[in-house]
């Protein structure tokens, strides 16, 4: 009888292998045929679950949002406004191993994707992303945390912008960035609209007191 493979499974773990080998190689080095030799496979074989090596990678950088947003969920639950939106930037900028890892994974999808292709990945640009920051802005701003005149959209499109940048410097600088200088450039964004004393204390505090 014919061997039957779990589709799915197989897919994970082909994903799985394009993390080992990209923590280990880079991007320049992470290739469908080092993918394969990871797995003990012939290049070939892949191309029956994924089109591309771009392919691959748009998984990897999928799940890893998707990861993302369930430990944000975790770390804001019960939190709103500017507690929630700190909570937000402490998940996605890369702060820690996990981070660091995740922003290599999200750097080189950008590096390898079609200007056009995935647009819910592109750039930074993740709609739950957006989403989570818009609603956290607007409770900051009911709760007078942050100014009425807050431009909120505007400020939606800076941070993901910034988000983006930050991952792009440490993959650059192989993760050498103090995170006081990541946590920096978020509060500098926020810091003109902050309405109160004690919101413009909390955000020096999560900045490492610049």
């Amino acid at each position: 009888m014919p061997k039957i493979v779990d589709h799915e499974a197989r897919r994970r773990e082909i994903v799985d292998a394009y993390l080992a080998v990209l923590g280990r190689a880079g991007a320049t080095g992470t290739t469908g045929r080092t993918v394969a030799a990871e797995l003990g496979l012939t290049p070939g074989t892949l191309w029956h679950y994924f089109a591309s090596v771009e392919q691959i990678a748009e998984a990897a950088a999928r799940r890893g949002v998707l990861r993302t947003i369930e430990r944000i969920a975790g770390r804001t639950a019960g939190q709103r406004g500017l507690e929630a939106l700190l909570g937000i930037a402490e998940e996605v900028l890369p702060l820690d191993a996990t981070t660091r890892a995740e922003a290599q994974v999200v750097v080189a999808f950008w590096g390898t994707a079609e200007p056009l292709a995935s647009p819910g990945l592109r750039l930074g640009r993740v709609p739950e992303f957006e989403a989570l920051t818009t609603t956290a802005l607007r409770e900051a701003v009911d709760d007078g945390e942050l100014a009425a005149a807050t431009p909120i959209r505007s400020l939606v499109r800076l941070l993901d912008s910034v988000y983006a940048g930050e991952q792009v410097i440490a993959v650059a600088d192989a993760g050498d960035r103090e995170s006081e200088d990541h946590r920096a450039a978020v509060e500098l964004c926020l810091r003109p609209w902050a309405a109160t004393e004690q919101a413009r204390r909390r955000l020096r505090a999560w900045a490492g007191g610049r």
